[in-house]
């Protein structure tokens, strides 16, 4: 009998991930992860809660499967957390679910693996997992989070929602009386209360990350005032605090002059981006054709990929796109395949 480890949050998709193995044969192990303050945090809506992580439990427990916890905090601090905060105060918007999958929770779920003597690890991811290959699933497609894997995880990864519909798990887990049957979707940021997450900043920070600084628009001319870079992202409109004839959108952050720009909607929009730090699951041949996705839930657009030097691409966009996001991730398609992706420098912006 194959068996496999299977991360268990408390949610109804890890949950019905471990049911839906065991029915199909595998012995099924449950692990939960304590990413966070676990012993402060509580409520159903937070993935890495007290509460959720006794759901995990009470869950394995109906499935008739073994589980236990391991405290990961030091590791999700050290390479998610300050990470996360370090990159909104060099005026980046990082990804944390991509730093987490990379650098905590596949990793950590593979070793246990080894360390187990377990064959296959497995999440509640909706995408499909096929040998080496990452491909997106039939709906609320996460692929996007996942690029970031290397070829071994993948080759050890099983992921029995990615042909299934939300609503086909959550009558799955209502038919089993799970504990996660109800409980609502997990907040974005798992670590963030109410999704603040300048809060988050400036505690750990202090008052150095808050300081004011000059707002200037288009040809440089001063017509605000910012109360720190961390608060702002490239192409976006409210919460700027300038009175304006047209809307103003955040164009430029310039953590070198401490500087925010601004400037019409058309200077947002991007014919072109950089990017680095690249994970390639498939072995292809540059220029060439793709499909690329500049952020978690933006749409596939198609696109010419080529080499800038070892180790950065150039994305060229078939049409201009709405402000991709140095920090965020652009992931690589072909057709439903995932090809690769990395994270983004820089953009080059369109304007009339």
């Amino acid at each position: 009998m194959k068996s496999v480890l299977v991360g268990m949050s408390g949610g109804v998709d890890s949950s019905v991930t471990a049911y839906l193995l065991k029915e199909a044969g595998y012995a099924v192990y449950g692990l939960s992860l304590m990413f966070w303050e676990t012993r402060f945090n509580s409520g159903a809506g937070a993935c890495c809660s007290v509460d959720s992580v006794n759901d995990a439990a009470r869950t394995a427990s109906m499935l008739g499967i073994s589980h236990t916890t391991k405290d990961v905090r030091a590791e999700f601090m050290e390479t998610v957390i300050e990470p996360f905060i370090a990159g909104y105060a060099d005026g980046l918007t990082p990804n944390p679910c991509i730093l987490c999958n990379r650098h905590v929770k596949f990793p950590v779920l593979l070793n246990m693996a080894n360390h187990m003597g377990i064959d296959f690890i497995a999440t509640g991811h909706y995408a499909v997992a096929d040998n080496q290959r990452l491909a997106m699933a039939a709906d609320k497609d996460q692929s996007y989070f996942l690029y970031v894997l290397t070829r071994e995880t993948l080759s050890r990864l099983l992921l029995p929602l990615g042909t299934m519909t939300k609503a086909e798990v959550r009558k799955v887990a209502r038919g089993l009386n799970l504990p996660a049957a109800a409980r609502p979707e997990s907040q974005d940021i798992c670590f963030v209360s109410d999704c603040d997450y300048g809060k988050l900043i400036r505690d750990y920070h202090g008052s150095g990350v808050s300081h004011e600084g000059p707002i200037i628009d288009m040809q440089g001319k001063r017509v605000g005032t910012h109360n720190g870079l961390y608060a702002y992202t490239p192409g976006q409109r409210r919460g700027i605090g300038i009175a304006a004839k047209e809307p103003l959108y955040v164009i430029g952050i310039d953590t070198s002059t401490n500087t925010l720009k601004v400037g019409p909607r058309q200077f947002a929009e991007a014919t072109q981006c950089i990017v680095g730090d690249l994970n390639m699951l498939v072995d292809v041949s540059f220029p060439v054709e793709v499909n690329v996705r500049i952020r978690s839930t933006g749409r596939l657009v198609p696109a010419v990929v080529n080499c800038v030097d070892a180790g950065r691409l150039k994305v060229i966009f078939s049409v201009p796109q709405w402000s991709p996001a140095p920090g965020q991730s652009a992931v690589f398609y072909d057709n439903d395949t995932v090809i690769g992706g990395g994270v983004i420098v820089s953009t080059a912006v369109f304007c009339l």
